[in-house]
C-alpha cells in the first residue's frame, strides 16, 4: 500500500466520503525564482499556489491548494502534476494533506 493510499484511508475514516475537500500540496525549491516559475505553471492548470520562505528559512515553499473529492485517482493525478513540476523546476515534492470535512 502506498503512502497516498494510507493517507487517504486515514482521511476517510474521519471525514465525509464523497465530499469535496481542500487538499494542500507541498513543494520546495532552493531559489525563489524556481519556486515562482513552478507556482506560475501550476496556477495555469487551475490550482492556487503561493510562494513563501520555508519554515527552516533555507528553501522556498510552494503551497498548492485545490478543492477535489479525495479519491485514489484524483490524488494520484495531482501527485503526478506536482512531481512533474517539481522535477522541471529543480525542486522536490513533499506530499499532501487535506482538511477534514464533516
Amino acid at each position: 500500500m502506498s503512502d497516498d493510499q494510507r493517507a487517504l484511508m486515514e482521511l476517510l475514516l474521519v471525514s465525509k466520503p464523497g465530499a469535496a475537500h481542500v487538499v494542500q500540496h507541498y513543494m520546495y525549491f532552493v531559489s525563489k525564482s524556481a519556486a515562482a516559475e513552478a507556482a506560475s505553471a501550476i496556477r495555469k492548470l487551475g490550482f492556487v499556489a503561493d510562494v513563501r520562505l520555508s519554515a527552516e528559512g533555507d528553501k522556498y515553499l510552494v503551497l498548492v491548494q485545490h478543492v477535489v473529492v479525495p479519491t485514489e485517482e484524483n490524488i494520484a493525478a495531482a501527485r503526478k502534476v506536482m512531481e512533474d513540476h517539481a522535477r522541471v523546476h529543480r525542486g522536490e515534492y513533499d506530499g499532501w494533506e487535506a482538511r477534514v470535512e464533516r
